[in-house]
């Protein structure tokens, strides 16, 4: 399970609205060669800050991560770099 945690000047961000039918929608990217990974969040996805995603990267290596997310009307992006080992399936 991936967790990602939405917060606004280090304070949690909750009162997250739905975007296109879910809390969050999320994109993977792996660097090398740009596999592509679209993820959902897990049924029992909350308004925030938590936002979970069942995902299993296809293999080690370095990742971009976009994460759409709606709040007071405003869908935002947020980008992240992760470093995924061999064997760590998220």
């Amino acid at each position: 399970m991936l967790t990602m945690t939405v917060t606004r000047d280090g304070e949690p961000v909750t009162k997250l609205q739905p975007y296109l039918g879910a809390y969050g929608h999320l994109v993977a990217l792996r660097v090398a060669d740009l596999e592509y990974l679209h993820v959902h969040p897990t049924g029992d996805a909350s308004a925030g800050p938590d936002i979970g995603f069942h995902t299993t990267f296809p293999s080690a290596g370095a990742y971009r991560l976009f994460l759409d997310f709606q709040h007071a009307g405003v869908v935002r992006t947020a980008a992240f770099t992760v470093s995924v080992d061999e064997g760590d399936p998220s």
